[in-house]
């Protein structure tokens, strides 16, 4: 029997919370921003937002390690695509650049041959070169099946490279001016004086002049004679860069810087023109 007055008493405790909520709710939205109700709100937001911040800063590393937890696999496949992404970048800009270096020494070549219209010439790349620092020698991807043949000048737009000693069906290999066994025939622009330029295995040349009292001087440019028969006449060699006179009896020393960087070679040109009847002659015998 007491049980019904306690759910009496329950049940009009429950009717009047009830009836005062919508009460002080009515009056919340019917009064201004300043009144009493919206002061109270005000009051006890500035209250409690110190420990709410607070036990955010407190949570807030947790509840994102364990959503960085369940994100990780997600998150390690993004990050391996972005890495093969900038891998895929760094490729193609190495591969732009180098077209772009292929493409400049291309237009190089191409205005010399515009310049040089009476001379024909075979494009060719370098394929290989010696490995040793007693023999200066390249090879190129050009043979007899291009009409390439033994003896003939090797050139860039900056001057003579060397000449063919060996010639193959798709290969050939060319001899730097800066070999050793280099030889060939060369003139003084400026004054007209020959000799003969040989190669030291180094980075300069040496010119024997054919006149002890040849008139060189530094800073005269070096360019092929034509005579010996090996390359036509006019191609640029270098510039003389030291002249040293000896004792009675001793050939003065003239040292020429070539034109020609071969450390960054890697398109050449082939000079056509018919075998030397020198050579011809020479190997007759």
């Amino acid at each position: 029997m007491p049980a019904a007055p306690r759910s009496n008493r329950n049940r009009i405790i429950l009717i009047v919370i009830i009836i005062l909520c919508v009460t002080i709710v009515t009056l919340y939205v019917r009064e201004s921003d300043k009144g009493p109700l919206h002061k109270i709100q005000n009051f006890f937001l500035d209250l409690v937002s110190p420990v709410s911040n607070a036990f955010a800063k407190i949570f807030r590393p947790i509840k994102d390690g364990v959503v960085n937890l369940f994100h990780l696999p997600s998150l390690a496949k993004e990050r391996a695509d972005l890495q093969k992404q900038v891998a895929e970048l760094q490729r193609q800009r190495i591969e732009t650049k180098e077209m772009e270096s292929n493409l400049e020494e291309l237009k190089r070549l191409l205005n010399w041959t515009e310049q040089q219209a009476e001379i024909q010439t075979v494009g060719a790349d370098i394929i290989g070169q010696s490995p040793n620092n007693w023999q200066r020698l390249m090879i190129i991807n050009r043979g007899s099946a291009s009409g390439v043949q033994k003896y003939m000048s090797v050139v860039t737009d900056q001057g003579l490279v060397g000449r063919l000693i060996s010639v193959g069906s798709r290969t050939s290999v060319v001899e730097l001016i800066t070999d050793s066994r280099s030889e060939i025939g060369a003139r003084d622009q400026r004054s007209r004086e020959t000799g003969i330029v040989a190669g030291k295995n180094d980075s300069t040349l040496r010119l024997t002049p054919m006149k002890e009292d040849a008139d060189l001087k530094t800073g005269d440019v070096v360019e092929t004679s034509g005579l010996g028969g090996t390359c036509p006449p006019g191609i640029p060699l270098g510039k003389i860069t030291k002249v040293t006179n000896r004792s009675s009896g001793l050939t003065r020393y003239v040292e020429v810087k070539p034109y020609t960087d071969f450390s960054t070679l890697d398109k050449v040109l082939v000079v056509i023109t018919p075998e030397p009847e020198s050579v011809i002659l020479r190997e007759q015998q």
